[in-house]
């Protein structure tokens, strides 16, 4: 009566066919979701509110949150107008002159 079954682990447990197929074909698509991931730590741990002086205006109590998302986006903005237009000279040195 000492039958021992042999345990085998599941077919999730042991990794099927597909296993990482998705993080293999879309490595991009992993680092932003990574990277929202740690956007959002970093936001959610700056709630508190903070003052601001800009020149000759000063801000109070504002939340960090609102100055990280708007200097995110100012960011983002500029980064993408000057992907763009470095895009557009790229194009136009390359396309030959008629």
């Amino acid at each position: 009566m000492d039958e021992r079954r042999e345990h085998k682990p599941s077919r999730l447990a042991r990794g099927g066919k597909t296993t990482g197929r998705w993080l293999v074909t879309h490595p991009v698509g992993a680092l932003q979701i990574l990277a929202v991931l740690l956007l959002a730590i970093v936001v959610l741990q700056n709630l508190e509110p903070t003052s601001i002086d800009i020149l000759f205006w000063t801000l109070v109590d504002i939340p960090k949150l609102l100055l990280l998302l708007a200097s995110m986006l100012a960011g983002g903005l500029i980064w993408e107008l000057l992907r763009r237009g470095l895009l557009r000279r790229r194009k136009a040195s390359t396309t030959p002159e008629q």
